[in-house]
């Protein structure tokens, strides 16, 4: 009988995924990697299958087009992070389109190699499922949020998931050591714009996060957690 191993999949309901390159070994071992400029698209909505991608370097948007023009993020591919792995799975078209946000290098493995290796490869196939399964909790993580949640409720609980992963602690508080806009949180948390900016701009007057340069400094966890957790009292 085969163990199945484990790891720390670290806050399951961050929509920034990242975990350890080495349980990819058996699939990035001696490949190249492929860079992509920042806004690049990598593939898009109804695009046929032909690669699984592993980030090594950068960090890629996969989100969701309406036909209306309207744009659904679902989750930040970080290091480490796969996706395009449902399409060869399923063997079908992809149903999400990715972009670069950053310069990134990935890790490009055919989906036919893939799904070899998945048949073939015990320990690989177990990392797989329990990613997948990650993936999946994630998502039904954004759908409790978007249907339990006002605005200010969910850009709290994200800038919680971005404390967890990319807070550094300074003697002005806890730096978010990531660069994002706005724009991109709002599309996250499905709420216009305007309101996510607003309501960053109303933490930022209550004395909850400051902004240095380009980078925001979480000062009063405490009180976020509070508003994070203000809907399940409402």
């Amino acid at each position: 009988m085969i163990a199945i191993p484990s790891k720390d999949w670290g806050n399951l309901d961050s929509p920034w995924v990242s975990v350890e390159m080495d349980i990819w070994d058996a699939l990035i071992k001696n490949r190249p990697r492929t860079r992509y400029r920042a806004y690049q698209e990598i593939f898009w909505q109804d695009k046929q299958h032909s690669s699984v991608y592993i980030v090594a370097k950068g960090r890629v948007c996969i989100s969701i087009l309406h036909s209306s023009g309207q744009q659904k993020h679902l989750y930040i591919a970080c290091t480490g992070a796969m996706f395009g792995e449902i399409a060869c799975i399923l063997s079908q078209s992809h149903v999400t389109t990715a972009t670069a946000i950053t310069e990134t290098e990935l890790y490009c493995i055919p989906s036919l190699e893939v799904q070899r290796l998945f048949h073939n490869e015990a320990c690989l196939a177990d990392w797989m499922l329990q990613y997948e399964a990650r993936k999946n909790r994630l998502l039904i993580s954004q759908i409790t949020m978007l249907a339990f949640e006002k605005a200010p409720q969910r850009i709290s609980r994200l800038l919680l998931c971005l404390y967890e992963n990319y807070g550094r602690e300074t003697s002005d508080g806890t730096l978010l050591n990531i660069r994002f806009t706005c724009t991109e949180l709002a599309a996250i948390a499905n709420t216009s714009r305007v309101t996510a900016n607003n309501t960053m701009l109303g933490f930022i007057h209550d004395g909850i996060l400051a902004k240095e340069k380009s980078l925001y400094i979480i000062r009063d966890v405490e009180k976020l957690r509070e508003i994070a957790n203000r809907a399940e009292e409402d």
